[in-house]
């Protein structure tokens, strides 16, 4: 299958410290992908070399087959980003906005794309930039990457700012670019958005790709056991491997990566009053991850 983005062993110094460190990450043609990682993490800084607005210390980076540094301009033709951080001209109308995008994409069915986006969207075109919301300021920036139709379009906590309703119809037609062919990466903090609508995602921590997950298999691997009762046994469950995520007054959480039929013998412990077992969720394996600090 061919590649939208590969990378290797990528690295980000500034000074002594390392935005990003021997980075790996291969996304494939056509895939939703997720970026998942905290503040500081290293998602933003991997986008901006992928991007060419920050340059690389060490490795390789490509989208399509061409490198990021020296081929930009010709990826920057079928590619999309939508910034966290949304900033177009303050006295620009949101129609004349379009317009320009679409000039210099050469969109050809400009009139019918922003009908039928701002429309979507409920969006007005004749309002000036700075007099929008924030969750219209992002629509804008939305539209404006969705307009060019590219090939890949990266996305950056886009939902920040807008409504459920807006949300709901902003994943309705990403997932109907996606089956049509385009490439979509979502960096989001919202683990559920990822889970739903991402094939898979990266976890990024400290600059490293620290696991990979394929989200649309019917559930994540591992298994989270909660046990209730009084002055619990820790110790014997994680003797057994079980890694220990949260610890309350009358309750633990673990994390069981081996067949939890391993541990039933332990169910007879008196102390334990009941316990419950379920498919491991997204947020489930940030926390075992970023958390407890599992490698």
């Amino acid at each position: 299958m061919n590649k939208a983005i590969d990378v290797f062993d990528l690295s980000k110094k500034y000074g002594s410290h390392f935005a990003l460190k021997d980075l790996n990450l291969s996304i494939n043609e056509g895939e939703f992908f997720g970026l998942i990682g905290p503040n500081g993490a290293g998602k933003s800084t991997l986008i901006r070399i992928l991007l060419n607005m920050i340059f690389a210390t060490s490795g390789e980076a490509a989208i399509f087959n061409l490198d990021c540094a020296k081929e930009s301009a010709e990826i920057k033709k079928m590619t999309s980003y939508v910034s966290s951080d949304v900033s177009y001209y303050d006295s620009m109308k949101v129609k004349d906005i379009f317009r320009l995008v679409a000039k210099f994409h050469h969109v050809v069915d400009f009139n019918q794309q922003m009908a039928y986006y701002t429309e979507l969207f409920d969006l007005q075109l004749n309002k000036k930039f700075r007099e929008l919301s924030l969750g219209n300021k992002r629509k804008v920036a939305i539209i404006c990457g969705l307009l060019p139709q590219p090939k890949l379009l990266i996305l950056d906590e886009p939902t920040n700012g807008l409504d459920p309703l807006i949300q709901f119809r902003l994943f309705e037609i990403l997932e109907e670019k996606n089956k049509q062919g385009m490439t979509i990466i979502l960096s989001s903090h919202d683990l559920k958005e990822v889970q739903t609508h991402c094939e898979k995602a990266a976890f990024i921590k400290e600059g490293k790709i620290i696991a990979e997950e394929k989200l649309k298999e019917s559930h994540l691997k591992e298994k989270v056991l909660v046990l209730y009762g009084n002055d619990l046994p820790k110790e014997s469950f994680e003797n057994q491997g079980c890694r220990l995520l949260q610890s309350d007054m009358n309750s633990l959480t673990f994390h069981v990566q081996h067949d939890v039929r391993q541990l039933f013998p332990l169910f007879y412990d008196e102390r334990i009053i009941d316990f419950t077992i379920r498919p491991q969720e997204l947020e489930d394996k940030f926390l075992s991850l970023y958390v407890k600090g599992e490698n």
